[in-house]
């Protein structure tokens, strides 16, 4: 079921077409439904076959880059430990007395054997000691050797050159020209260098420069081979080191370190090295072809903080190990979806013939409402979830029958016309009593469609109305504007739309409300009044009964326009002085002047009109925003200035000013402008030139001193214009603002 609603009219949306297609929906809920059963489960088992190799694949990578990302740092700590004891060794105080000696003799090198030779003992790790010369890279002693035997042996030479070309403390393998297999030693060829207490492959070698000589230790790599043994995993992983150098600890599954021409160890230690590849695929070369394989490689920390490393790790594993777990839990998975499928179908055609049989009272009960029987509802006595559902439906109903008739009759009492602009749907409605105004038909809801955006607007306020369309769109606040817009029969009327913000509960814009109100005859009763009025023939001003007419056609909009207006009574003080000193024709100027003043300060947002005499009478609308204090203030202060007279005369002019505030429509014109008179008086009374409010509300305000008669006339800047002045009815006095 679903509910639209469209304008303020609530109606059900095609729901006819629900029984034209009721009597085919249980065999179509029925095929659906197996159909969303049987085939996904059928391709989930398929798709699960997949994920769960790339699952297993997934596991068995993350094993081995676990266990690189471990023993990368536990072979790290372990070249830190055998780099302090090399730096240990270098700092014994016999090699430091050592290196101070001058040309030292072979007897005072073989003088220190045994010091340094009892530095190895304590610790396992070490399999030899030297101290060679930095001129020559010739071995000068080292421990359990012939000092005679060492340097005779030119196989050393370029060894030694090497291993001290390294950096202090740096941990490489000892790689001479005779090469050793992982597992043991070199049995066929004896090592005259490096006997050692145990020979079981390659050694590590760290170098440390002391004086003129290097001081280089010997370890050999059983921790490492344990570090090998503990990294496998799916038994049939290898754990590889790869120093600086480019050599390599190596086992069976790589192969001789001495065989170079090996494309399957070059291309692994040339993307290990250079780290053009993480994961190096298909590494194993066999007779019967290549085994899948993976490798993740780490560089490891140096000795040396801040340096990159320069050591390399790997783990080697073959893939094929990864899909056998994963291949067996498989046939489990799809024997249980298979099972499922079938319970879970049947089920499910069980399922349609219950749930179809509410579905079709509900479809019966709205083709009723449909159809205009609004006393139609759902029979249910049940109290399970059925039941609620019927309960709550009847309630809807009962809300929408009500509220579509309260809204009904509220619009079509009104010539107003409403509109909802959806800020979520982005979607505009329109009341009913739209048509009767307007001839536009929207081809849809939508706001780049509605009447807001394709509305006729008169040239003179079309781009003041598209900027307060733009300003609706972003959420500023919009309270009200008028506009000419055309009508259905093509003519321009005075429309005023004001709208209201309705936001979420987050703050969001919701949407935005508003009401159009025909003022047309308003505005065209002011056109018709204004073009009417008679003028004051002297000012051009109007005359008082134009004047008064337009003040009341003023008061009549108040409650439209939801703004208050302000009458300003405005007598020039000291009138008489003018005709008196001057000649009636100078007191005609100045009569001309005080029009003009009022004219230029309220233009745009007020009317004037000379109202006996030297008397005048200005009505100000919006007062919200033009304060007639302020109004009132710049009247003084241009009369103030003054104007020369046809006969070269300086005058300035001073006023009193009476204002009187309208709120709502119920005044009459000759009791709002005997109110400003009334403050007008008040304001004479007490000094003149100034300006003073009477309404309901009065505050005192300060009062200044009165203004004397040489003043007006020269038109002297002595006379200030003080603040608002509120008369005190009760004793006609003010109190002087500090």
């Amino acid at each position: 079921m679903t509910i639209v609603r469209k304008g303020y009219e609530y109606t059900v949306k095609d729901v006819g077409k629900v029984g034209y297609f009721f009597m085919k929906i249980k065999s179509l809920l029925i095929t659906v439904l197996a159909c969303f059963v049987i085939i996904p489960s059928v391709a989930f088992a398929c798709i699960a076959d997949v994920e769960m190799n790339k699952l297993a694949m997934k596991n068995y990578k993350q094993t081995a880059q676990s266990m690189v990302e471990n023993q990368t740092y536990n072979i790290s700590e372990y070249f830190r430990i055998i780099s302090a004891s090399a730096k240990q060794i270098a700092d014994n105080p016999d090699i430091l007395s050592f290196d101070k000696e001058k040309n030292p003799t072979t007897t005072d090198a073989l003088s220190i054997y045994s010091n340094i030779a009892s530095a190895d003992n304590p610790n396992v790790r070490i399999d030899r000691i030297m101290i060679v010369n930095k001129s020559d890279f010739r071995p000068v002693v080292g421990t359990n050797e012939d000092f005679n035997d060492l340097t005779r042996d030119d196989v050393l030479y370029g060894t030694l050159k090497n291993i001290c070309a390294r950096k202090d403390g740096e941990v490489t393998f000892y790689t001479p020209d005779v090469y050793t297999n992982f597992n043991e030693g070199d049995k066929e060829k004896n090592d005259p260098l490096f006997p050692g207490k145990t020979a079981n492959g390659l050694r590590l070698v760290v170098k440390y420069s002391v004086g003129d000589y290097y001081i280089v230790t010997f370890f050999n790599n059983t921790a490492l081979k344990s570090f090998a043994t503990s990294s496998q995993f799916a038994n049939n992983s290898k754990l590889v080191l790869i120093d600086p150098n480019g050599s390599i600890m190596h086992d069976s599954y790589i192969g001789n370190t001495s065989d170079k021409k090996n494309s399957a160890y070059l291309k692994f230690t040339e993307a290990a090295q250079t780290g053009s590849a993480v994961e190096v695929d298909n590494f194993k070369g066999t007779d019967s072809g290549v085994i899948p394989t993976i490798s993740f490689t780490s560089k490891m920390p140096t000795i040396n903080e801040g340096e990159e490393g320069n050591w390399t790790l790997a783990i080697i594993a073959e893939t094929d190990k990864a899909y056998t777990l994963s291949g067996e839990a498989m046939g489990a998975i799809v024997g249980m979806i298979v099972l499922v499928a079938i319970i879970f179908t049947a089920g499910a055609i069980v399922l349609v013939f219950i749930i179809t049989k509410p579905i079709k009272v509900i479809e019966e009960t709205l083709v009723k409402v449909h159809r205009g029987d609004h006393e139609a509802r759902i029979n249910v006595i049940a109290n399970n979830e059925y039941g609620q559902i019927a309960r709550t439906f009847n309630d809807l109903i009962d809300d929408i029958v009500v509220s579509e008739g309260r809204y009904r009759t509220i619009i079509e009492m009104s010539d107003n016309i409403i509109f909802e602009w959806n800020f979520k749907s982005n979607d505009v409605f329109f009341s009913n009593n739209f048509n009767k105004k307007f001839s536009y038909r929207a081809p849809s809801d939508h706001f780049g469609d509605s009447f807001l955006l394709k509305v006729k607007v008169h040239p003179e306020d079309n781009d003041r109305y598209h900027k307060d369309l733009e300003k609706l769109s972003k959420g500023e606040e919009f309270e009200g504007n008028e506009y000419r817009w055309k009508n259905i029969y093509g003519d321009y009327i005075w429309i005023l739309m004001r709208t209201a913000t309705i936001r979420d509960r987050d703050g969001n814009i919701a949407k935005i409300v508003g009401v159009i109100v025909d003022i047309d005859r308003a505005k065209k009763s002011e056109k018709l009044l204004t073009e009417r009025a008679s003028y004051d023939s002297l000012t051009g001003l109007y005359n008082r009964e134009s004047i008064e007419r337009t003040i009341d056609n003023e008061i009549e909009l108040i409650n439209v326009r939801k703004s208050e207006v302000a009458i300003l009574f405005i007598d020039v003080d000291d009138f008489k002085i003018y005709n008196d000193k001057y000649s009636h024709a100078t007191g005609d100027q100045v009569l001309k002047f005080v029009a003009n003043t009022i004219n230029f300060v309220i233009k745009g947002f007020g009317t004037a009109g000379r109202y006996g005499g030297d008397e005048f009478v200005a009505c100000v609308r919006n007062i919200e925003t033009n304060e007639p204090t302020r109004v009132a203030r710049d009247i003084l202060s241009g009369l103030k200035e003054g104007f020369t007279s046809d006969n070269g005369d300086k005058l300035s002019v001073n006023a009193s000013i009476g204002i009187s505030i309208v709120k709502d429509s119920s005044m009459h014109v000759d009791e709002i402008i005997g109110m400003a008179d009334d403050a007008m008086y008040k304001i004479k009374k007490n000094g003149k030139s100034n300006f003073g409010i009477l309404n309901k509300e009065m505050v005192e305000r300060p009062v200044p001193d009165k203004v004397e008669e040489e003043d007006v006339i020269g038109g002297s800047d002595n006379n200030n214009i003080g603040d608002a002045v509120t008369p005190d009815t009760a004793n006609d006095t003010a109190e002087q603002q500090q």
